[in-house]
């Protein structure tokens, strides 16, 4: 019991630091491509730290396997480093016993997994597109496009000649502006450049090189005509509230496992009676082609004219008989292309099942992988642990979205998509277990050898140029 409390205490910091490295890696990730978007919307801090919440449930999804990878590889790679696990075996103790204790808590981990992907996970994908639909609608100058009058804004009017769609500058700005008691202010400038100021609640122009045309309103004999090199125009935001919408349609992503089997039942219920339509409709055509071909049954006072009367009803038969076969060809076709789409829409929702399951126990595989790779590298390094832990998670990515892309185009099924890369890590991860437990950590082993040549080859890559 001491020892599974060893074992298990020397895995808790690894794990908590792979897992806050990843997540911090797939947020920076994250910011990068929103940052713009969400920062140039003026929105409140509390939305904005909405917005991150809700993706973390993502990115929580991706980043525990693969800490739970690392920190296996950091753990026992310290313990085989520090002759810990020599003395282990000098016991008479197998280094399996030391890895029935983390597969254990691995497992209950992948039930957690299951629990959080099936329930948690897409009900925060659903709450984040619903957040980032609301906030792609706050956009106060998507109406403002070149070449069309602008009339959205409070009492005044807005007119660009042209936008350039890098640096955001407009040109050619007219702005016709009604004051208070009536009379109009008009200002032109050759270009502009809009900012968003008080949280987004008011639009300021910054406008260079223009001339502003007013009438006094005390006395409408009096023009002002006053040029300028740089002015501020303050515009109220038209849509400067957050609106949220509620979605009653949720993507495949944003629904558990109960829903997506009702989507499932459903493409399977429509594809069974498409079928059972299909041969109806196929046995009742040729029927009907078969009635214009006999038709009546006249018997003729000679055998010319009975030679006249079936090439002659022939002649009229087969326009009609031809006719009737390119609509069963054409209606064939139809029905394919929609029992087709019911295949590709019940694969696409199996897929998403098995996903959460599949990526779940995947914290399973990767001890069965981390440990022995642990302690074959003897040394419990990060730079170690990170270069097995991406070449392994790369491979089981690349076996995943490619089973996904394959079951969606219905080559093969989604149950080996999905499962496939946990089979093919998980094959080899107990090969190198067995060989772990039969003592076969010796230079002689090829698999092994090979690792530390490549390892060997980018120390000294590494030394060289760095």
């Amino acid at each position: 019991m001491i020892l599974v409390r060893y074992v298990l205490k020397e895995l808790i910091a690894p794990f908590l630091a792979a897992l806050f490295g990843i997540t911090f890696l797939f947020v920076v990730d994250f910011l990068v491509k929103i940052l713009d978007n969400v920062l140039s919307k003026g929105l409140p801090a509390s939305t904005v730290l909405e917005i991150f919440v809700l993706n973390l449930a993502w990115m929580l999804s991706l980043s525990i396997p693969m800490a739970v990878l690392v920190s296996c590889l950091m753990a026992f790679g310290r313990l085989s480093g520090d002759q810990e696990i020599t003395a282990v075996k000098a016991a008479g103790m197998s280094p399996l016993s030391l890895m029935r204790p983390v597969m254990l808590v691995a497992g209950l981990l992948s039930v957690l997994m299951v629990l959080f992907n099936n329930w948690v996970l897409p009900e925060a994908n659903h709450r984040s597109v619903e957040l980032m639909n609301a906030v792609s609608r706050k956009k106060p100058h998507v109406f403002i496009d070149a070449g069309r009058l602008i009339t959205q804004f409070p009492d005044v009017q807005l007119w660009v000649s042209r936008i350039d769609q890098v640096s955001g500058t407009l040109y050619g700005i007219q702005v016709y502006e009604m004051e208070r008691r009536g009379a109009p202010r008009v200002v032109y400038a050759d270009s502009a450049t809009l900012n968003y100021i008080d949280n987004g609640a008011t639009l300021m122009f910054k406008l260079r090189s223009g001339e502003t045309h007013m009438v006094d309103p005390d006395n409408p004999e009096n023009y002002f005509r006053i040029r300028f090199f740089s002015q501020d125009l303050a515009l109220e935001n038209v849509d400067d509230r957050l609106e949220r919408r509620s979605r009653s349609y949720r993507s495949d992503r944003e629904m558990p496992v109960e829903m997506m089997m009702e989507v499932v039942n459903d493409a399977r219920h429509r594809y069974d009676s498409l079928m059972d339509y299909a041969k109806r409709t196929r046995l009742a055509s040729l029927i009907s082609m078969s009635n214009l071909v006999e038709g009546d049954s006249v018997v003729p006072d000679s055998a010319r004219d009975q030679l006249k009367d079936d090439l002659g009803r022939r002649r009229r038969v087969l326009p009609r008989v031809r006719s009737q076969e390119q609509g069963v060809l054409r209606l064939t076709e139809r029905l394919r292309g929609r029992l087709e789409s019911e295949e590709k829409r019940e694969a696409q929702y199996l897929v998403e099942i098995h996903k959460k399951f599949s990526t779940s126990f995947a914290c399973i595989i990767f001890v069965l992988i981390g440990a022995p790779l642990g302690i074959m590298a003897r040394k419990g390094g990060i730079g170690t642990g990170i270069l097995y832990s991406l070449a392994f998670f790369v491979i089981y990515w690349i076996c995943l979205i490619g089973g996904e892309n394959l079951a969606d185009r219905l080559i093969i099924s989604p149950e080996l998509a999905m499962w496939a890369s946990n089979v093919i890590i998980g094959a080899f991860g107990i090969f190198i277990t067995v060989a772990m437990v039969r003592d076969r950590f010796s230079g002689e082993n090829k698999v092994f050898r090979a690792f530390r040549i490549v390892k060997e080859k980018i120390r000294s890559l590494t030394k060289r140029f760095g």
